[in-house]
């Protein structure tokens, strides 16, 4: 029987390793291409995939509780999940305040070292809680956008905005849906953990990375 300071060195260890190579584990972005045919897809030639946010819960010290504490009182990171259409993360950032803005967790990815890196010509979709910039391409704001609005016996499209939306918010569901495999897969995200933040924080980007092994 193996000791439990025998099973947390190798937790870390193996943890660590994960971690070191996410660069090599995680898929590489692939964009669109002309002659796509995947209904959801085909509409956007270049796209690398989609990008949205997600709170994950975590524990720190109570000093540094009002950092992390998002609008529906949740003490959480603020995690950034870049996904290809095959609902592969191709980038992650975790340890963004859950008071943080999903922009600013953004910002904050694009500028640091190593950080995620948009080639010319191609883009993320990614919803309003964003700016519409190169690399980034959000719907029509004002407009009917999310799925479930289209669920209301409203009928379809009514003009080319409501049409670009309705395919922008398909093809932009499967970083929800990733991010919803996610925590189903692991356990480990859906509780609070007794580690210090920054392994909390490792245990995630691990979780990303293994949901493609």
């Amino acid at each position: 029987m193996r000791s439990g300071r025998t099973v947390s060195k190798h937790f870390h260890s193996v943890l660590h390793a994960v971690c070191k190579l996410h660069a090599v584990l995680l898929a590489k972005p692939t964009p669109i291409t002309e002659d796509c045919l995947d209904p959801r897809w085909k509409w956007f030639k270049g796209c690398l995939g989609a990008l949205d946010g997600t709170f994950i819960d975590v524990r720190v010290p109570l000093h540094e509780k009002g950092r992390y504490r998002t609008r529906k009182d949740q003490v959480a990171v603020n995690v950034l999940g870049v996904c290809n259409p095959n609902m592969q993360f191709i980038y992650v950032l975790s340890g963004g305040e859950g008071s943080a803005a999903d922009s600013r967790v953004l910002r904050d990815a694009i500028h640091r070292d190593g950080g995620l890196r948009v080639p010319s010509g191609n883009y993320y979709l990614c919803d309003n809680g964003y700016a519409n910039a190169e690399g980034f391409l959000t719907p029509y704001r004002g407009v009917r956008y999310h799925l479930r609005e289209w669920d209301r016996g409203t009928g379809g499209p009514r003009n080319k905005e409501e049409l670009f939306n309705l395919k922008h918010s398909f093809a932009r569901n499967v970083i929800e849906r990733t991010f919803g495999l996610l925590k189903v897969r692991w356990g480990i995200l859906r509780s609070q953990s007794f580690y210090p933040i920054d392994v909390q924080n490792k245990i995630i980007i691990a979780c990303c990375i293994c949901i493609i092994l």
